[in-house]
């Protein structure tokens, strides 16, 4: 559905009191594209505009100071075709391997979905938007992506901030220009002497106009409107100049579902789910015996990002965990289609018949009582991953128990 006559606050806070799953997609007449991702009528997440890349490796860099990009290009990342966001799936990767906390990956959401909507509201000022909803269907990729959000942004209070952005772009007389224009030297000699040589040698280096407004504020870790009012005295007298700017290639390799795998990546991935550090310990401890590798998730709300983003052959779920619980947790699974056929086994320390009969309603495949057994958890992986394996030889000699 796409309408004219509207304004981005009439539709997203329309979108809000639905409590709308989906995207909302702003286009302007160049053909312009803008999303926004909203999860039961809060934002999660924001894509496009005019250098996607761009602001992706800014936001990296300002909230995840501590990645290396050259190792996140070497991420295997999997079963992309299957995600409506690529750069919200990294970030499902980047939780999973630990590279990246819950609070630096919410800021840097607020921050991206803060510059779009400031983005949006410039746009809007300048012509009429054409805005599209797109709600997210079971089966689709926008759900897939939408399914477990890192962030639930209010939409009023987002839209505040963003606007209350904009009224101090036009207070302080930037409305004729975006945060996305390149400023540049435009006559040297002049600019000499007008500033010290400092400040010359400063200006030389960053405005080339190879970088926006925008990755100029992060590299010097200011605030955009800031940095942009200091400059308009040399652009008012003709000295820089702001100019349109390209965006920069992808600084991140996916690779698809269909990537060679290595010997590693043959051996079957064991996923723990427990809010008990302990019990993944010994958990991971008694996988590792069994030559397979695993991954442990501490915290229930990474738990569907990093299932999808690693996609295991086997599930070890927690009953007891605060937020989502085990049931909830197994339900969710199961309405994934990639994660659809993989054996969850449900561990809790209350193995009643009701406890068991509500774990098979959800999809559970087994039902394994606390405290962990070695025994138990060997015979549980020989049995589940035998029936899912060509090579029975192979798996029997993985586990020890040919």
């Amino acid at each position: 559905m796409s309408a004219e006559n509207t304004s981005l606050a009439i539709e997203l806070t329309s979108l809000a009191q639905k409590q709308f799953t989906g995207m909302l997609e702003i286009r302007n007449s160049k053909g312009q594209q803008w999303q926004l991702y909203l999860r039961l009528g809060r934002l999660v997440w924001a894509d496009g505009g005019y250098h996607p890349q761009r602001s992706w490796q800014r936001h990296l860099n300002k909230y995840c100071p501590q990645l290396d990009f050259k190792e996140i290009n070497k991420l295997n990342i999997k079963n992309i075709d299957k995600f409506e966001c690529y750069n919200y799936l990294v970030i499902a990767v980047l939780l999973q391997k630990k590279l990246a906390s819950q609070e630096q990956v919410k800021a840097l959401i607020e921050s991206k979905v803060e510059e779009l909507l400031f983005d949006s509201i410039v746009e809007e000022n300048k012509e009429k938007l054409i805005y599209t909803i797109k709600s997210a269907d079971r089966s689709s990729k926008l759900e897939s992506t939408l399914k477990t959000p890192f962030a639930l942004l209010n939409v009023e209070k987002a839209l505040e901030r963003a606007e209350k952005k904009w009224a101090i772009w036009i207070e302080k007389g930037l409305g004729f220009w975006s945060p996305n224009l390149a400023p540049r030297i435009k006559m040297p000699e002049h600019l000499r002497r007008e500033v010290s040589n400092i400040v010359y040698e400063n200006f030389v280096k960053l405005l080339d106009g190879n970088n926006t407004l925008l990755d100029i504020a992060i590299e010097m870790k200011s605030n955009v409107i800031k940095l942009t009012c200091s400059l308009v005295p040399y652009i008012s007298k003709g000295l820089l100049d702001l100019v349109e700017v390209s965006d920069i290639k992808a600084p991140i390799t996916f690779q698809s579902a269909e990537s060679p795998q290595t010997a590693n990546d043959r051996k079957p991935l064991i996923v723990c789910i427990d809010d008990s550090r302990q019990i993944c310990k010994i958990m991971e401890e008694i996988i590792n015996k069994a030559k397979c590798r695993f991954i442990s998730v501490n915290h229930p709300l990474q738990a569907m990002p990093t299932l999808i983003a690693s996609n295991p052959d086997l599930i070890f779920l927690d009953l007891g965990m605060p937020i989502i619980n085990g049931y909830e947790m197994c339900s969710q699974i199961r309405r994934v289609s990639q994660l659809k056929e993989i054996p969850v086994i449900i561990l809790t320390g209350q193995d009643g018949i009701v406890d068991r009969m509500r774990a098979k309603v959800v999809g559970a495949s087994d039902f394994l009582s606390k405290p962990i057994e070695e025994e138990k958890i060997l015979k549980t992986l020989e049995k589940f991953l035998l029936e899912n394996s060509n090579s029975k030889d192979t798996l029997n000699s993985n586990l020890n128990l040919a």
